[in-house]
């Protein structure tokens, strides 16, 4: 569970709406094609993906999960938007 560490922090339905949402948004990003063709491509998604569910959580105090998965998505579009503008800036130079 991504947010174990977190346990002291949150009651346990909060965690499992967490992580239900990490794995909601996990498996959403792996059907949209997202280029997931390496271990480490994945581990830093995950990691993205954790970050960005925590501060929905924390910073926002949201719960529902539907509504962290819409978050979490549309911060990490942005991220991956960036990253590949960055990749064409660089193969440009």
């Amino acid at each position: 569970m991504p947010f174990q560490q977190y346990a002291p922090f949150f009651e346990p339905e909060e965690l499992d709406a967490l992580t239900a949402a990490f794995n909601v948004t996990l498996q959403e990003l792996r059907a949209s094609g997202i280029d997931l063709s390496s271990d480490d491509k994945v581990a830093l998604v995950k990691r993205k993906l954790a970050q960005r569910i925590l501060v929905s959580a924390t910073a926002g105090g949201v719960r529902d999960v539907e509504t962290l998965k819409e978050q979490a998505m549309r911060s990490l579009a942005g991220d991956l938007r960036q990253a590949g503008e960055q990749t064409y800036a660089s193969e440009a130079a």
